[in-house]
């Protein structure tokens, strides 16, 4: 009955029919083996069964609605309570699990079943469905510790969610209780953020209670988000359970929908959650069809919502302190970018999502003596206020040296020297460049930050491949590191439609992956991106301005090159991206 931890997959698997495989000998194989196979979204709830595994369980195949209900209401009680348990667990931690329970069929006989399944993960590293297969044991002997009957034993059928997570009850009965809120309880403790709460209680608590839908709202007095089977009801309900500060329990209710179409059968536990912040939410278990609540569930659920208040009020606190951490850095950005005659730029910044996210990245553009315009990109150590705050000096130190005229060697000097005065542990990588707008001429010094990238559109000048390569920049250390460091100065110019990419390292650092994978990642990825755009751009015979070299082209290769970072969550480092594209003569 318990779940036999193994290693967790590191992706989704998928597997691919065989066409070279006969089917009909696939399904003699697993009649004789008395198996049959399943798959459980936990997305959508949905479950798919085959002829095999519905007889198993009791339910004629065609009268299945798949639904996980069919499962539930048919587990002896003896077994359900483990089950619901042993749930929780394994999609808490994910990957391949082992249970053996009994079903009930409707005339009163009882099977022995073995399930061995594997929870794969999404795109997003969450549960995503369960899969596997189910063997009829009733014959065997599997388990010396359970004597398992030679013939079908009547026992009395119990609707699974009257006994599966009993607060009160025997000894028996208080395990598996306690070891769903255990699991549950663990997993919320490693959730930070509302967002992260709501996902735990949606992986493991919806489906481990066999809930149709959860729905969770951090401010109940203005919900944004109803239920989408329940709709606005939903919402009054939810609000009612805040404004009484009591908990709201409906038994096959008739709830109308939004849509006008005729009332559903639901039952639901509405939940107040009031935290020790004084916030005041609610939580709705939703539930197809008739359910009862007993003494037993009411207290069991009343619990859950006990702990589930606790961590969104420590998760509403983490989301405050973020939005002002975020807030704080936004205002020491450049509040726009500055046109750079003749060139097209395009700029990113995302803020980390791990911990204070306060970060020290940031970007400068910079009128200089001559006509000639500054571009920085730099990165202090770091992620607390302090290395915003010296993120801030730096900036304001840069601006001043590059006004006075100073080359880019000597302004990263100057800098650095000011940064090892300062009293402070930090230190701080950055490239500086000083851009010709007339003529495409850069001269450049590095302290210890990544290269920057030259982007050639293809085809080229000589007819070949589009091309993202490295720019052949030697620097120095980083600031702050060496008050005496000298930094190597770098001469090139910028060919008409050629693009330089300079970045702060939270856009390629992978955990377990090396630095020298990443950054070929990054250059393949606008390798293709930009020999992609250029086809296209032939193709449909667009002009410059939609074209590989247009401006609209350089906002989507941003955007491009920024959304594997949007999509991680969380994101332990804060992401800053400087394109600058010099534009074709004319433009």
């Amino acid at each position: 009955m318990e779940s036999q931890p193994q290693q967790a997959p590191q992706q989704r698997a998928t597997v691919e029919p065989d066409p070279t495989i006969e089917q009909p000998r696939l399904a003699v194989a697993a009649r004789a083996a008395r198996a049959g196979a399943y798959e459980w979204d936990l997305a959508t709830g949905d479950i798919l069964w085959d002829d095999a595994v519905c007889r198993m369980v009791g339910t004629a195949p065609e009268a299945f609605d798949g639904r996980a209900e069919a499962l539930f209401g048919a587990l002896h009680p003896d077994d359900a309570t483990r089950l619901a348990a042993a749930t929780a667990e394994v999609i808490e931690r994910g990957g391949t699990y082992r249970n053996r329970y009994e079903v009930v069929h409707a005339d009163g006989s009882v099977r022995q079943l073995e399930e061995r399944g594997e929870v794969l993960l999404g795109a997003d590293g969450r549960p995503d469905r369960v899969t596997g297969l189910l063997l009829d044991r009733t014959d065997e002997s599997a388990d010396p510790g359970r004597p398992l009957a030679p013939t079908p034993v009547v026992r009395p059928r119990a609707p699974w969610f009257r006994s599966a997570l009993p607060w009160r009850g025997g000894p028996d009965a208080a395990g598996p209780a306690d070891s769903f809120m255990l699991t549950l309880t663990r997993a919320l403790s490693k959730a930070a953020s509302v967002a992260e709460v709501t996902r735990v209680m949606t992986d493991i608590a919806r489906p481990a209670l066999n809930a149709e839908h959860l729905l969770i709202e951090a401010d109940a007095q203005d919900p944004q988000h109803p239920c989408s089977v329940v709709g606005g009801a939903a919402t009054e309900a939810m609000r009612r359970a805040v404004r009484d500060d009591h908990p709201i329990f409906l038994e096959g209710a008739a709830v109308p929908v939004d849509d006008g179409g005729p009332a559903v059968v639901r039952s639901w536990a509405v939940l107040p959650l009031t935290g020790a912040d004084d916030g005041r939410g609610a939580c709705l278990f939703d539930f197809a069809g008739t359910r009862h609540f007993d003494d037993g569930q009411r207290t069991l659920f009343t619990a859950v919502a006990g702990i589930l208040a606790h961590a969104l009020a420590r998760a509403r606190l983490y989301d405050r302190e973020h939005q002002w951490a975020a807030e704080l850095q936004r205002a020491m950005l450049p509040r726009r970018v500055p046109a750079v005659p003749g060139h097209g730029t395009a700029v990113r910044y995302l803020p980390g999502t791990t911990g204070m996210a306060v970060g020290g990245d940031w970007y400068d553009v910079l009128d200089l003596p001559d006509g000639r315009v500054g571009l920085v990109v730099g990165d202090v150590q770091g992620h607390s206020v302090e290395a915003s705050a010296v993120m801030g000096q730096l900036r304001i130190a840069l601006r001043a040296y590059a006004a006075e005229g100073h080359s880019p060697g000597t302004v990263l000097a100057r800098t650095g020297r000011l940064l090892a005065d300062l009293d402070t542990d930090l230190f701080a990588t950055c490239c500086y460049l000083s851009l010709d707008p007339a003529t495409g001429e850069v001269e450049a010094a590095r302290a210890g930050h990544p290269l920057p990238v030259r982007i050639q559109d293809g085809p080229g000048p000589d007819g070949g491949p589009a091309t993202a390569v490295e720019l052949d920049l030697p620097g120095g250390p980083p600031l702050g590191v060496d008050p005496q460091a000298h930094y190597p100065e770098t001469a090139t110019v910028l060919a008409q439609a050629e693009t330089l990419l300079l970045y702060t390292d939270g856009l390629i650092e992978c955990r377990g992956e090396s630095i020298d994978t990443s950054l070929e990642r990054l250059l393949a990825t606008v390798t293709d991106w930009t020999r992609d755009a250029a086809r296209d751009s032939a193709r449909d015979g667009t002009g410059p301005a939609d074209g590989p070299s247009g401006p609209d082209r350089l906002e989507l290769l941003a955007d491009h090159l920024v959304r594997p970072c949007q999509a991680q969550s969380p994101r332990a480092d804060d992401v800053a991206v400087f394109l600058l594209q010099r534009r074709s003569q004319g433009w």
